[in-house]
């Protein structure tokens, strides 16, 4: 069977893709039969929904929430991001958690420091457009509010992923 999404698990869940492949040793060691790499992201998705607790359904759904993101995010800053580097893996992290609060619903919609976000925002001023982008895509799509204080710290992922790859 071929998994869609098996560009998508192979960066965003690396380490548990790599679990997958290890699986797909043990299977072939066992039955002298090996299953192709698309298994391998079939098994990582388990390995992802577990440690989410969440349905497989959710777990496609973050997948392509994330895929969203980071699209958006290459669109608008015109240039690749090195999705080898740490600060790439922080980002995704914090969008597999923002799309796990967002899709069930356990938003965080406090007030955010007023003083920090505009820090932020004259710091970063770039980085904050283009996440101000990405909240007003999440916020349309998915029917939610964000908070500031969301904006901020995708602003700070962003910069850290910008700063790096301009480095690369």
């Amino acid at each position: 069977m071929k998994n869609n999404l098996l560009w998508d698990i192979k960066h965003f869940y690396p380490k548990e893709y790599k679990i997958g492949l290890a699986a797909l040793d043990i299977i072939e060691h066992l039955t002298s039969f090996r299953l192709n790499d698309d298994e391998a992201g079939f098994i990582t998705m388990h390995i992802v929904d577990a440690q989410m607790e969440q349905g497989s359904h959710d777990v496609n759904g973050i997948t392509q929430f994330i895929q969203e993101i980071t699209q958006i995010l290459k669109y608008a800053c015109h240039q690749e991001i090195d999705e080898n580097s740490s600060y790439y893996y922080r980002f995704i992290t914090h969008l597999k958690y923002l799309a796990q609060r967002i899709f069930n619903q356990h938003q965080d919609i406090t007030p955010p420091d007023k003083m920090m976000l505009k820090l932020v925002e004259n710091q970063y001023p770039q980085s904050f457009i283009y996440a101000r982008k990405i909240i007003a895509f999440i916020e349309d799509k998915y029917n939610c509010q964000l908070s500031g204080d969301e904006l901020m710290y995708l602003t700070l992922h962003i910069e850290k992923m910008v700063q790096q790859t301009a480095k690369s």
